[in-house]
């Protein structure tokens, strides 16, 4: 069978597509983290790993939302403690070494609308010492981070990524988080899955 010029020209354009949509899930399966210490970054065991005070509310995965990379967990908060760390988030803990500099990150978002602040840290338990700063969260994705020396004592203890809600009510989305030791590296990701731009790329193919 003779293939024309056009069946020529969109094989070539469906291939070039694949090729793109696969180097887009290597993105997706943390390529991009590969000196990441926290298990379960991107939330694709749910919120294996994580936890969040049960008596405040819930930090579950809502496969309707799509993540900066993977799934994106709400943390839904129905009720404040008296301190200002109730509810709290932590992330899968990890180790890490006094005198050398780490970087934490993930990215996060409110309910459209809503602005509220919270307070990350590097937290080591037991001891819960730490070091970070706090911030201010939008109801678009950011990539929050902190970068600093650990001065505390070296793991064990092990280190989370400590999230305090500061006795607030409003809800937040969290995607992709990433603790490492060094400075922070901005990741060229956007927040958009690979199957919307496979659906993005298909319609302009399809048009022409």
């Amino acid at each position: 069978m003779i293939i024309g010029v056009k069946e020529r020209t969109m094989r070539s354009k469906i291939i070039s597509l694949l090729s793109g949509i696969a180097a887009l899930a290597m993105l997706a399966s943390g390529a991009l983290a590969a000196d990441n210490m926290i298990d379960n970054p991107d939330l694709l065991v749910d919120t294996e790993g994580y936890s969040f005070g049960a008596d405040y509310g819930t930090f579950l995965v809502d496969p309707s939302v799509p993540g900066i990379v993977g799934n994106a967990a709400l943390a839904k908060v129905d009720a404040v403690g008296t301190e200002a760390w109730e509810p709290e988030i932590h992330s899968p803990a990890f180790d890490l070494e006094n005198g050398k500099t780490y970087t934490y990150a993930f990215w996060a978002k409110t309910e459209p609308g809503k602005t509220r602040t919270l307070s990350p840290r590097f937290e080591q338990l037991d001891t819960w010492v730490g070091i970070g700063e706090n911030i201010t969260v939008t109801d678009q994705w950011v990539d929050y981070h902190f970068t600093g020396e650990w001065t505390h004592p070296s793991s064990p203890p092990q280190v989370v990524i400590h999230i305090g809600f500061d006795l607030q009510l409003e809800d937040v989305w969290f995607s992709h988080f990433r603790a490492y030791e060094g400075e922070y590296v901005e990741e060229p990701l956007a927040p958009v899955t690979p199957m919307d731009r496979l659906a993005t790329a298909w319609g302009q193919i399809k048009s022409r």
